[in-house]
This record gives C-alpha cells, structure tokens and sequence, in this order.
C-alpha cells in the first residue's frame, strides 16, 4: 500500500480465533491465524518479501552461507533489548531455536528446527549455524518458522507468568488479554527502531469467527482488518469498497489422510477419497465459483514444477466405486470422521464434500466441527483425526512442505513416509538451482500423486482486506501483517 501512516491512533484487527498459546512454541508462528500477533510481540528476525519470497532481513543484520550451504552465520543487529532489558542477542537466538528442537517443548516449527545439527555463539551478535545437510534456502526457513525469538530468561524465570505476559522485543506489548475476545497491544515505549515506530499506538486483535461478519463490520468502520483464506472473500470484500492485497500460495486448501491410523493407513483409501471428488464441482457449489479449482501441491504456472508434472487423482467415480468395493470385500468398509475448522465456510465445504461421499457404497463419513485452537491441538499436536480439513499455505516449500512431509520429520503429522518423496525434497532443500529445485519437486508431486497423503481441491490465496483508512499494509507471503509500519492513512 503506498499511502503514508501517520504516526499515532489505534486500529482494530479481526481474527477468526484467538491464540492457544503467545509463547512461539505453542503458537501457529508458520500460520496466517497467529503470525502477525507474534510479529507485534517479538518482531521477526527475517520475513518473507511478497512478491519473490525472497528472506529479507528485520532484527536480523544478515544470514550468510558458506559454499556448501551448510554453514550459516547469522548476524544480529545490535543494541536491541527485549522488554524486560535484556539482551536481544545471538544467545537469545540461540536458546529460542534449541528449544525448538527439545521434544519436550512440543513445538509446532520442530520440524523446521530438527534440520540445525548445532549453533555456536561466536560473539553476541553472531551465531554459527551447521546444519544436518546443505540447505540452500535456510534463511527463508528462519524467514517462515524460526523468526520469533522471545526472552530467554523471562520464560525462563517465570513460564506460567510469560504464558499470559509474554516478553519479546516487538513494536507492541500485550497489555490486556479477554481470552476469546480480544487482545490488546500497546506501543512499546523503549522499541529498537526509535521512537517513531510502531506507527501506532494501540492495536486490538478481536475475536470474530463467523466470515460474513467480520466483512460486515470492517465495511461499516466497526474494524480495520482481516487476513483470511476464504476464497469468496476477496470478491465480496471487493464488492464493498474495501481495499485487498493477496499473495498466492502452495497447496491452499486440501483434505490431509492420517496415514498412521485405519482407514487411511491403506493408500486405496486415501485414493478413493481423491477419486470420488471433484475439484470443480467442489468450487461451483461451496466457493460460488469464485475460487479457484486445483488438483495440485503447487499453483498453476509455478515455477517449482514442471508444466508436466501429474496432478493428484480425481473425479473418477467408477474407479473410486472400485476401490471402495475391494476394501470392503477384505472386511475394511470406509468408516472415517472428518474433522473440520469451526466457522460457517470450512462447515458449508465440509458438509458438501461428505454430502459427496456418501452417495457411494461401502463408505460412512461423519464430520466433526471443533473450535481452531482445539482443532490445531487434534491435528499437528495430538495427530487424534482420520482426515480433516487444511488451509495449508506457505510461500515455498522450505520449510514447511519439507517438515510436512519428510518422513522423519517431528512435525509430520500425515505420517507420509515414502523415500522417493524424501529424496526429492533433500534435493530441493540442497539447491538454489531454479531449474535442479523445479526438478526435484516435479518428482515430488508424482510421488504425492502416487500416494496421495493429501488432496488438495482450491489453490491458496491468503487476502488481507481493510478499510480505507489503513495505510503502511504489507502482507508477507506466509500472512504476517508486519506490525510496525501499520496505520492510518496521514
């Protein structure tokens, strides 16, 4: 957005649900719902520039690789304090991204993590980083998942106290928490970029599940923002007079398989699902057309796949009749819940998709609408689902595809395990070759086409919408609404 913030004012952000946890373990740090309020708390070491992707660098000074890619010196910038007047340093970095990796944290971003072999401080501004093999594209790993660094010794002193007070080094501080209502940031009065930042001087995070409404009250002034991943909403939001920036993403959204409990640890399974679908009639009834179809981890014309690349299976009723029959003739009839995201769009496609279903034989689904934070618990922590229902959106596939889906990886909660798929994501992790990277994840998305671990059905757009007197707006590629620039318009 090109017009100027003025400094000073307040601006009101609606989200579809609160945060589970602010500590950026516990929170969705590589997800549009919690990003942008870990961005006010802790600032980002890194994010991603909308347009490339490309890791540009905020707390951070730099992020350099040695020639084999597997050496990484990061470099702090200096004389910035967390809010408790601690160090904000290559030790608090370090910390943060160790404790990303004990099991015992239960981190969300693990499998980002689980790639760094070991940190060294080498003086208080810089750490040395060896990774467990070559990654081209670590710093837009840390751009994506590894970017919010909280204090070391406030969590440390006090973890239940930091659960409702948490100390970061953000343009704002939580000052009030209405759980499932709102959260309050004040400005954070000593931030490291001077006194003129944060533009603003109060931002409110509120609560507002259902979608309709929260476009209702942005277009009558009642609220200033919304980042979302509904496919209507860009037009509706539109058709309102409000203003729209997106950002196109991979695989959107998809119906992910359990594939370490029955039924859908049987690929037949997962493929008579994918089979009995149909992306485009999917869009026609649930998104009024105003989506956009895909069968794809990737969007149309990506330049990570080739043109060729096979598509995941779909709409072929005979076969998936087929299917469905041989598994019950070996006494495993398909009998699943499908868990969904509770608000009224997620619970209309969801409805609709099982509608589908049901109309073959020897398949019972049942759906499950569960509160996101809830929802989030069941599915990436807890991995207690069949299938379920995923905005999966991310600017590129490191890191988050690769944690996803590697085999190995903590934070694969598909229990995808295929070692054609893994090697092909270690070749895309190891180059920054365009035509090598396209390469290895064209052999990817035949191995997912192969397995299907995952069906997606509507590329992925996250959209941020605002009210006209929203200026300083830039919406990074993963949803993050960097906060210190945000404002009114002068």
């Amino acid at each position: 957005m090109a017009a100027e913030a003025r400094p000073g004012g307040s601006l009101e952000v609606i989200s579809v649900s609160d945060m589970a946890k602010v500590d950026p373990f516990g929170a969705g740090s590589n997800y549009y719902l919690d990003s942008s309020r870990l961005n006010a708390m802790y600032d980002s070491l890194f994010y991603s520039e909308p347009k490339t992707g490309k890791a540009l660098p905020q707390t951070a000074e730099s992020l350099t690789a040695d020639a084999t890619a597997q050496v990484w010196t990061l470099k702090v910038k200096p004389d910035i304090k967390f809010t408790d007047g601690t160090a904000y340093d290559a030790a608090a970095v370090k910390w943060t991204w160790d404790e990303h990796k004990n099991p015992d944290r239960r981190s969300l971003v693990a499998g980002a993590a689980a790639a760094i072999d070991r940190t060294e401080v080498v003086d208080p501004l810089t750490l040395k980083i060896t990774l467990k093999a070559p990654n081209a594209a670590f710093d837009r790993v840390v751009a994506s998942s590894l970017a919010f660094i909280p204090s070391p010794s406030a969590m440390q002193k006090d973890p239940n106290g930091f659960a409702a007070k948490p100390v970061g080094a953000g343009p704002f501080v939580l000052s009030q928490w209405d759980r499932d209502s709102q959260m309050v940031f004040t400005k954070n009065p000593n931030y490291w970029q001077g006194p003129d930042l944060p533009k603003l001087d109060k931002v409110i995070f509120r609560v507002l599940s259902d979608s309709e409404q929260s476009l209702n009250s942005i277009a009558a002034g009642r609220g200033d923002l919304k980042v979302s991943v509904s496919a209507t909403d860009p037009a509706k939001a539109r058709d309102r007079g409000l203003g729209v920036q997106q950002a196109p993403v991979i695989v959107g959204e998809a119906i992910v398989f359990n594939a370490n409990k029955p039924p859908f640890d049987d690929p037949r399974a997962r493929k008579a699902v994918a089979l009995a679908l149909d992306p485009n009639e999917i869009n026609k009834v649930a998104f009024a057309n105003q989506g956009v179809p895909s069968s794809s981890l990737f969007p149309a014309g990506s330049p990570l796949v080739a043109p060729d690349a096979p598509p995941l299976p779909t709409a072929d009723r005979v076969e998936a009749q087929r299917l469905l029959d041989e598994l019950a003739a070996e006494g495993k009839p398909l009998n699943f819940t499908y868990l969904l995201p509770q608000n009224n769009q997620a619970t209309r496609t969801g409805e609709y998709i099982a509608t589908q279903l049901r109309g073959f034989k020897n398949i019972t689904v049942a759906t499950e609408a569960q509160a996101i934070v809830t929802y989030t618990n069941s599915t990436r922590v807890q991995r207690n689902y069949q299938a379920a229902m995923m905005n999966w959106l991310v600017s590129d596939m490191e890191p988050t595809a690769y944690s996803y889906l590697y085999s190995s990886s903590p934070s694969n909660f598909l229990g995808f395990k295929n070692p054609q798929a893994d090697a092909a994501l270690d070749q895309g992790r190891r180059t920054a070759d365009p035509a090598a990277r396209q390469a290895a994840y064209t052999e990817l998305a035949r191995q997912v086409a192969q397995d299907v671990p995952l069906w997606p059905y509507q590329e992925g757009r996250i959209t941020v919408y605002y009210g006209k007197t929203v200026a300083g707006l830039l919406l990074s590629n993963d949803g993050v609404v960097l906060m210190d620039r945000l404002g009114r318009r002068a």
